[in-house]
């Protein structure tokens, strides 16, 4: 079964968590038929309620409306990346990283120019 829908990835989500239909719908102050229309995308919840959702099976509102594939949220405020984290986590082409990688290296007078040419050169481009 895709998981490409908001009806497919609740009843995914909610077997995963080995509830039934009826369990799940008693959590929420719901009936049976509602949960089972929201499977079967005849129905969305209201907002309040899908927020409620998303928070009960630590999901975002976004996956569970398929707007992005990753279920699990982003941490609000994730610890500072180091250099060779930042480097590893993007694809940038060799040019990019070479610049990068010396832009590191620079004392700290250089670095201040090569952000003021930035923008100085962003703010002339808009």
């Amino acid at each position: 079964m895709e998981n490409n829908t908001f009806g497919s990835r609740l009843k995914a989500l909610r077997i995963s968590k080995r509830l039934t239909q009826e369990n799940f719908a008693n959590l929420f102050y719901l009936n049976k038929s509602s949960i089972s229309k929201y499977e079967k995308d005849k129905n969305l919840p209201e907002n309040q309620l899908l927020i409620k959702i998303a928070d009960f099976f630590e999901v975002s509102v976004d996956y569970l409306l398929c707007r992005t594939d990753q279920p699990k949220l982003l941490p609000s405020n994730p610890k500072p990346m180091t250099c060779e984290e930042f480097l590893e986590s993007y694809v940038f082409s060799n040019e990019e990283v070479n610049s990068f990688s010396s832009y590191f290296s620079f004392p700290e007078s250089f670095k201040q120019e090569v952000l003021d040419f930035i923008n100085f050169k962003s703010s002339n481009g808009k």
